[in-house]
C-alpha cells in the first residue's frame, strides 16, 4: 500500500537510497549494483562499462572529467540510452517510410 505524505508529516530518518531490494534499511548509504555495474571511485567515470581493447578508455571530449559526481555519470548514462532508443526508432521510421513510398 502507498501512503500520501503531506507537509505536516515528519521527515524520514533515512534516505530512500538506503533501502535494499527487499525493502529493508541498509546501515549505510552504500551504492547498489546497477545492471551488474558497481561504481568504483578509483577508475575514470566510476568504472562505467564500455572499455574496449583497441582504444581502452576513450573519452575525446572529456565528458568523464575528474571530480564528476556519481549522479552526473548516471544522468549522462541514462541520457545516452534514451537518445540511442530515439535514434533506433527514427531509423526504423525512415526505413518504413521508404518501404511505403
Amino acid at each position: 500500500t502507498y501512503t500520501i505524505l503531506t507537509d505536516s508529516d515528519p521527515e524520514p530518518d533515512f534516505m530512500p537510497s538506503q533501502i535494499d531490494a527487499f525493502g529493508e534499511r541498509t546501515g549505510s548509504a552504500a551504492v547498489a549494483p546497477i545492471n551488474g555495474w558497481v561504481p568504483d571511485e578509483s577508475k575514470p567515470c566510476f568504472g562505467l562499462p564500455g572499455v574496449v581493447a583497441p582504444t581502452g578508455f576513450f573519452d575525446p571530449l572529456g565528458f568523464c572529467q575528474t571530480g564528476m559526481a556519481l549522479n552526473e555519470v548516471k544522468r549522462y548514462r541514462e541520457a545516452e540510452v534514451q537518445h540511442g532508443r530515439v535514434a533506433m526508432l527514427a531509423s526504423v521510421g525512415y526505413l518504413a517510410g521508404e518501404a511505403i513510398s
